[in-house]
């Protein structure tokens, strides 16, 4: 057993659960992993052998190991959408047909996208059920997902310029690493200190946390060095208070700076602008360089 779960502890020859200082026998401790999983999500289920279980133990021990950004979307789904529609059902009592009437429903209110990302996180669901041996298939696959429609919307040169003349300094510098560095927001607003290196700037990135470097510009090591002599936090990037960026204060400041287009906008039109040569990048004179770190 590399790691127990959470609230499992060891106790003589056998483990148990222990909750509210009440010690509930699961097996042997020298039972097979799957063993142990399928007593516990038991324990853990509001009614036994229903999927509410599964979701628990999912949580408990699967989710950990997923992105921060995972962790807190997939629980959010879980507390709000899935649980109250599936929870109560036995893993192997739902359907593909239950999959795909959830998607029809959530598409004619308005919700297709979200009614993917949920099935999404139901599917993650029944693996990780499949793998403690709570559950027999996946019902999720093989399912039709709503039709999602791409965003779109091209920032103009003059939107940008625009914009960063209108916001202050704080946003105006973050724009501008957007378009500069085509970054996402999250990878961008969690550069530390420590990752301006002598060859660029080092980047784990969020979606598939692969290591790369964005290399210097002119323009780019010009941005740094201002936003580094601006605050004394470990972050490069922080908001007017020299506190590091959030979320929740990034959307806020867009609104505030009332434009028609997102922050995430700025990732296609820095990758267009680099692509064609054109607009602000000519004007700027930047070749934005990538390469893998090895």
């Amino acid at each position: 057993m590399k790691k127990l779960p959470r609230n499992v502890y060891p106790k003589g020859p056998s483990l148990y659960f222990v909750r509210k200082n009440k010690w509930i026998r699961l097996c042997r401790i020298d039972a097979p992993e799957e063993e142990l999983h399928r007593e516990l999500w038991k324990i853990l289920s509001k009614g036994a052998g229903t999927l509410s279980g599964v979701m628990d133990d999912f949580i408990a021990n699967r989710l950990p190991k997923k992105a921060m950004a995972t962790q807190r979307d997939y629980a959010n789904i879980i507390k709000r959408q899935l649980r109250l529609t599936f929870g109560h059902m036995r893993p192997d009592d739902v359907t593909s047909q239950d999959i795909a009437v959830y998607l029809e429903l959530r598409e004619n209110k308005g919700h297709g996208p979200a009614g993917n990302r949920e099935i999404a996180c139901m599917s993650s669901v029944f693996n990780h059920g499949m793998r403690i041996r709570a559950c027999n298939v996946n019902p999720c696959y093989g399912v039709r997902r709503n039709t999602e429609k791409p965003r779109t919307r091209a920032v103009t040169n003059k939107e940008l310029r625009h914009a960063l003349r209108s916001a202050h300094v704080s946003l105006r510098r973050l724009l501008w690493a957007a378009y500069l560095t085509g970054f996402r927001q999250k990878d961008l607003r969690s550069i530390r200190r420590d990752q301006i290196t002598v060859d660029g700037i080092k980047v784990w990135q969020s979606k598939d946390g692969k290591h790369e470097i964005r290399q210097w510009t002119d323009s780019l090591r010009r941005l740094v060095r201002k936003e580094l002599e601006r605050s004394n936090s470990d972050w490069v990037f922080t908001n007017r208070s020299g506190k590091p960026w959030s979320m929740s204060a990034i959307q806020s400041a867009m609104r505030r700076l009332d434009v028609s287009w997102t922050f995430h906008d700025l990732r296609a039109k820095a990758d267009s602008d680099h692509e064609t040569g054109l607009g602000l990048m000519r004007r700027y004179n930047r070749a934005r360089r990538l390469r893998a770190v090895k």
